[in-house]
């Protein structure tokens, strides 16, 4: 069935709803026990997710997902935002999720247990991608959609962020006779 959905997809490249909405019906297909602990983790909460300049607005209501148009008055219970090339390093494992937000590179908004839900949420679904040929291809077709325009669009990505905090001159300086820095 997973092969019929996927060729069900428009042939046009897909929005970020379309995407959302399909990785979790191939999750759901692929892994009812992945997609149960997801919903679980997740529950009633809303979120906003941004992907360049993208905004959705999910939620799971009645253990279905919505994946809506993003609202000024929406009650969030939190906010995710990155961009395309984050994804796909984070898809080919060039990136963890960790490093990515100490990065700066995934910017979370939401109080502490909302943001270990977002986290878990994210974790499942990269935990799953690998075993799961059907979101393989999802993955493979959202780098074959989005990487030709990012190549256009954004200069590469420059180093990664080694220190999430800003420094002052003097540890700067003494890293650098340690000869700690990258």
């Amino acid at each position: 069935m997973s092969t019929n959905y996927l060729l069900s997809l428009p042939a046009r490249p897909l929005t970020l709803a379309e995407y959302i909405a399909a990785l979790i019906d191939l999750l759901g297909e692929a892994s009812p026990a992945a997609l149960a602990r997801l919903k679980l983790i997740v529950g009633d909460r809303r979120a906003r997710i941004s992907l360049d300049d993208e905004r959705v607005e999910v939620v799971f209501e009645q253990g279905r997902l919505l994946v809506l148009p993003p609202a000024d008055d929406s009650n969030l219970s939190g906010e995710g935002a990155t961009n395309t090339a984050t994804v796909l390093a984070l898809l080919n494992g060039e990136l963890e999720v960790a490093d990515a937000i100490l990065s700066g590179r995934l910017r979370v908004a939401a109080d502490a247990a909302n943001v270990s839900r977002m986290f878990s949420a994210i974790e499942i679904l990269l935990d799953a991608a690998p075993r799961t040929p059907a979101l393989q291809e999802l993955a493979f077709r959202f780098q074959r959609e989005r990487l030709p325009h990012l190549q256009q669009t954004q200069p590469a990505p420059g180093p990664r962020n080694w220190y999430p905090f800003g420094s002052e001159p003097e540890e700067l300086s003494l890293l650098d006779r340690l000869d700690l820095l990258p």
